[in-house]
């Protein structure tokens, strides 16, 4: 039996195993991480509580997107469609529309649609995100800049009898859809960023004396994310709530990427220390061989002969 002084055992490699704490290692955390010490933590806890805050930083990402698109977006779609002409559509990627109802269908600050087939007015940027419907193409547009597209080749009705039933149907369950995806994909590109900040976090907590394995700085790496991601769903909703316009929602972008490198790079500093073991490993092979002229010498020499 070991003795309790005696250090932990080293593996041969050199690596530390993860059982073998410091005697200044960090509690366990059970609340969200806003600190340091608090995404340390996560490093030495199960997977359960990771995807437990992170659940939660999704559902509040989806539930503020589901939010925009109810209150702000929806309305100007229903506007929009019930001021669709009787006859409307493409043929042969051309938009066929009514002189007489071309303008701004629907909009507010959020979200503007505008039809013009003549292509003979300038808008200008009226909305935060705004749709352009013109003679052979349509145009999204935004404060980032615009995007124009062709129409695909073929014929297709735009117009009240057939995209009321169509809307009416399909409303609640393309809202929800929306959402949800735009919440699963931040989920996505959170357990991406910690695939690719396990590199830098292993070389700090090696630099640093902390102890580290894969499954521990991946936790660390992906929990880094959690504080700029509740940065994020905080801001998604107060744009929501007309509290933020859209361009100090696109600042928050760059400040959570930059908030998520810097968590990534702090955290592991506050791992626990790493245990070195001060027997050496080869000592004990060299005490178990023994040369063979020393075999053939304590066998030669006999005290009775």
């Amino acid at each position: 039996m070991r003795e309790e002084s005696e250090p932990p055992p080293n593996t041969l490699d050199g690596e530390f195993t993860e059982s073998s704490f410091a005697k200044d290692s960090p509690e366990k955390k059970s609340g969200f991480p806003l600190t340091f010490p608090e995404v340390a933590s996560f490093a030495s806890t199960g997977w359960g509580r990771l995807f437990l805050w992170q659940a939660v930083v999704i559902a509040a990402i989806t539930g503020s997107c589901m939010l925009l698109l109810g209150q702000h977006w929806a309305p100007v779609l229903d506007s929009a469609i019930s001021q669709l002409p009787e006859q409307g559509g493409l043929t042969e990627g051309r938009l066929q529309w009514p002189d007489t109802q071309s303008g701004t269908l629907s909009g507010n600050q959020f979200l503007r649609i505008i039809v013009d087939p003549n292509g003979e007015q300038q808008h200008g940027q009226l909305a935060d995100f705004q749709i352009e419907l013109r003679s052979e193409s349509w145009v999204a547009g935004s404060t980032l800049g615009y995007m124009e597209f062709p129409y695909a080749i073929q014929t297709f009705q735009i117009n009240r009898t057939k995209q009321i039933p169509w809307w009416g149907s399909r409303r609640p369950f393309l809202l929800i859809g929306i959402s949800l995806s735009i919440g699963l994909a931040y989920g996505f590109v959170c357990l991406l960023l910690g695939l690719v900040g396990i590199w830098p976090s292993k070389i700090v907590a090696f630099f640093s004396d902390r102890q580290g394995g894969f499954g521990p700085l991946l936790r660390l790496s992906t929990a880094a994310w959690l504080p700029p991601g509740a940065l994020i769903a905080t801001a998604s909703l107060c744009y929501a709530l007309n509290l933020l316009p859209l361009m100090g929602f696109l600042i928050m972008i760059p400040i959570y990427c930059v908030a998520g490198w810097i968590y990534l790079f702090f955290s592991p500093f506050f791992l626990p220390r790493a245990v070195h073991s001060e027997r050496n490993p080869f000592d004990e092979e060299r005490e178990q061989e023994t040369p063979a002229d020393e075999v053939e010498s304590s066998d030669s020499e006999n005290p009775f002969a």
